[in-house]
C-alpha cells in the first residue's frame, strides 16, 4: 500500500521528485528490500511490530546500508493516513529505470518487449507491468514526458512486478521503434482499426507490443513506426478496452503462442 507525503501539493508533474512518497504494508516493503531493485532512503518500523517482521526488515535494510528507524504505531498511522501499514513503512527515492540494453538483454528466448505511448493513470501503469512481468516480457518502455513515472502508487497497482521488470525510459519511442527493428524486433501496435486480429501477432519471435494512451491511443508517429498494427475482435458495444485489459491480452496471446502445452490443453483429445 502506498501514500503521499502529507502537505504534497496537487498539479506537480506527472514524474514526480524524489522523498516525496511512501510504501507500507509488511509484503510491500520486505519485496521492495528483498528485490534490491529500488532501495528505500528510510525504514521506519511501529514499536508494535512484530518481532520477526522487525528483526527481517532490520536486517534486509542494513544489507542495503539503508537505515531504519523505531517509532510509535501512532506516526505512521498519521504518515499513512491509514492504520493498515502493519507497522512498517519506507521512504522511497526517484525509481531507477534501467537502460535499454538491459531491458533487450538474452533471457534464453525471443526477446518480448513492451511500448507504452504515454499512459497517465498510475494504475493503468502499474497493471500493464504486473501483466507483461506475469506474462514473460522481458521489459517495459516508456517515454520520458508525458508518461507516469513509476511511483509507489505504480508499485502497489503493479502488485510488486515493478522490482522484477526492467523499465526504460526513451526520449523517442519511434527512435526506438526503429532500432528495435534493426535488431530483428517485429514492432505490433494495439489499433482498433487495424485489419488484422490479435491472433496475427508474430509472438514466437522477437517482438515488441506498442499500445497507445487512455485517450488518444497510438500517435501517429509511433504507428507509422509499427511493422503491424493488429487489433483486438469486440462483439459488445463497448468502444474500446481499457489500456491494462489490452496489454494484459495481448501479452497473453504471445505468452500463449510460445507455450505449446497451452494450445495443446485445448486440442480436442
Amino acid at each position: 500500500m502506498v501514500g503521499r507525503r502529507r502537505g504534497a501539493k496537487r498539479g506537480r508533474p506527472l514524474a514526480g521528485g524524489p522523498q516525496r512518497c511512501w510504501i507500507w504494508g509488511r509484503n510491500a516493503v520486505l519485496e521492495t528490500l528483498r528485490a534490491g531493485r529500488w532501495t528505500p532512503l528510510e525504514v521506519v518500523v511501529a514499536d508494535r511490530c512484530e518481532a520477526d517482521i522487525a528483526a527481517e526488515s532490520a536486517d534486509l535494510a542494513a544489507r542495503q546500508g539503508v537505515p531504519v528507524r523505531r517509532a510509535e504505531f501512532e506516526e505512521l498511522t498519521d504518515r499513512c493516513r491509514s492504520t493498515e501499514h502493519q507497522g512498517l513503512l519506507a521512504k522511497m527515492p526517484e525509481f531507477p529505470y534501467a537502460s535499454l540494453d538491459e531491458c533487450l538483454r538474452d533471457r534464453g528466448e525471443p526477446r518480448f518487449l513492451v511500448l507504452l505511448d504515454g499512459v497517465q493513470d498510475p494504475h493503468n501503469f502499474g497493471a500493464v507491468l504486473r501483466s507483461a512481468e506475469a506474462l514473460g516480457a522481458g521489459g517495459v518502455i516508456v517515454p520520458g514526458r508525458g508518461q507516469s513515472a513509476v511511483t509507489p502508487h505504480v508499485a502497489r497497482s503493479s502488485a510488486g512486478a515493478v522490482n522484477h521488470l526492467p523499465i526504460c525510459q526513451a526520449s523517442d519511442l519511434a527512435e526506438t521503434c526503429a532500432r528495435l527493428r534493426e535488431l530483428g524486433i517485429v514492432v505490433c501496435g494495439a489499433a482498433g482499426d487495424a485489419g488484422e486480429e490479435a491472433r496475427a501477432l508474430p509472438g514466437a519471435g522477437p517482438i515488441a507490443l506498442v499500445l497507445g494512451n487512455e485517450g488518444a491511443g497510438l500517435s501517429l508517429p509511433l504507428r507509422a513506426a509499427c511493422d503491424r498494427l493488429v487489433r483486438i475482435p469486440q462483439t459488445g458495444r463497448t468502444e474500446s478496452l481499457n489500456v491494462a485489459v489490452a496489454a494484459g491480452i495481448l501479452c497473453y496471446e504471445v505468452r500463449r503462442q510460445r507455450t505449446p502445452a497451452i494450445d495443446s490443453a485445448r486440442s480436442p483429445r
